[in-house]
């Protein structure tokens, strides 16, 4: 029988040696256990995707929704159209407003022109024709104001259709014919 020697290990150096059989079927248990890891994730993640594409998929396909996108949808429609409409509305707006020759502008230019002694009784205005009736102390008072009319370079046409003698004053009717502007900045005949 051999006797034992408890100091032997130390005594004795061994070698440490690697088995790359150990080395190689630990590396290759990592690899596949990280792929099986990574595998179950991603199951689970396209599982729990699924689910919300098919909780939306539903909510897209639900009746009630889909009449309540169709009512949005012809109401935005509506919406685009009636733009539309107030747009061409402001267009047209701002035509009438640069076509219109009579305005408060005008009639401030008219009354400017009354001399002392001259009075207007009655301001009829029809498209592009103004009818002034009025009253006056003298009939110089009357040309006066004519002229001065005429100096506002408005008009196509005046003309002092009447004047009369009423006691101490004149009366007298006074008719103006406005220029009016084809569309080819023409004037009218």
């Amino acid at each position: 029988m051999r006797d034992i020697n408890f100091f032997e290990s130390f005594i004795d150096k061994k070698e440490f040696r690697i088995d790359r059989r150990l080395i190689y079927f630990t590396v290759f248990s990592f690899i596949i256990i990280f792929l099986l890891g990574y595998a179950v994730y991603n199951a689970i993640l396209i599982r729990h995707e699924s689910r919300i594409v098919e909780s939306l998929r539903s909510t897209a396909e639900d009746s009630r929704i889909l009449k309540k996108v169709e009512e949005i949808n012809n109401m935005e429609m509506e919406i685009n159209e009636f733009r539309a409409l107030v747009e061409i509305i402001k267009e047209l707006d701002e035509t009438i407003e640069e076509r219109d020759i009579i305005g408060e502008e005008l009639l401030d230019n008219i009354n400017s022109k009354l001399g002392e002694g001259i009075f207007l009784t009655s301001l009829s205005i029809h498209k592009n024709e103004i009818y002034l009736v009025g009253v006056s102390k003298d009939k110089w008072s009357i040309a006066e104001f004519q002229k001065g009319i005429e100096t506002l370079d408005i008009h196509e046409e005046i003309f002092t259709s009447n004047i009369s003698l009423r006691e101490d004053y004149y009366n007298f009717s006074i008719n103006i014919l406005l220029r009016s502007d084809d569309n080819d900045g023409q004037q009218a005949n």
